[in-house]
């Protein structure tokens, strides 16, 4: 991969961040499109292992961002995606913490935080409906993710217990 490559490839995983309200993993759907769809870099699978890896490893979810770099260009890559996501999330606390402090802002502040919150739903349906895509047997996938969705929005049941369900039913129609 080359320099100038690379510095795109920072430069998208830089924008990205800007609207990771929902986290790295709300961002999934744009980052395929984008690693996958446009430039090849990974296949889908090597994509959704990259995820996998980072849900299954004990550590923060940005993990997934590190090894799909790694898997493009090895450190290079990995470096570039990590830093490309990880940089404004250390900056704009610092910037917001002081805007905060002066009273002009609190306007601009607080339509912020109301507007950031359909965006960051909007995000993570767009990678829900990426992982769902890809699955073999289409119509498995959905039907488990909308029953665990409404077990979570209807009863008081803690959610590792329905999560936990659908992954191993999901196991079990796999084997």
């Amino acid at each position: 991969m080359s320099a100038s490559d690379l510095f795109a490839l920072f430069l998208h995983f830089l924008s990205l961040s800007v609207f990771a309200t929902g986290g790295a993993i709300a961002l999934a759907s744009d980052m395929h499109r984008y690693v996958v769809d446009r430039h090849g870099y990974i296949t889908h699978t090597q994509f959704v292992d990259s995820i996998a890896l980072a849900q299954a490893a004990p550590g923060p979810n940005i993990l997934f961002v590190t090894v799909m770099g790694w898997q493009i260009a090895q450190l290079p890559g990995a470096l570039a995606t990590t830093l490309g996501l990880s940089l404004p999330a250390l900056v704009f606390p610092v910037v917001v913490s002081r805007l905060s402090r002066l009273p002009q802002f609190d306007r601009l502040l607080r339509a912020l935080q109301r507007g950031l919150g359909p965006i960051a739903l909007g995000l993570m349906t767009a990678t829900v409906y990426l992982l769902l895509r890809g699955l073999p047997g289409s119509w498995q996938g959905p039907v488990i993710a909308a029953g665990t969705l409404l077990l979570l929005m209807t009863t008081s049941i803690p959610p590792v217990v329905p999560i936990l369900a659908a992954g191993a039913i999901g196991a079990v129609l796999a084997w």
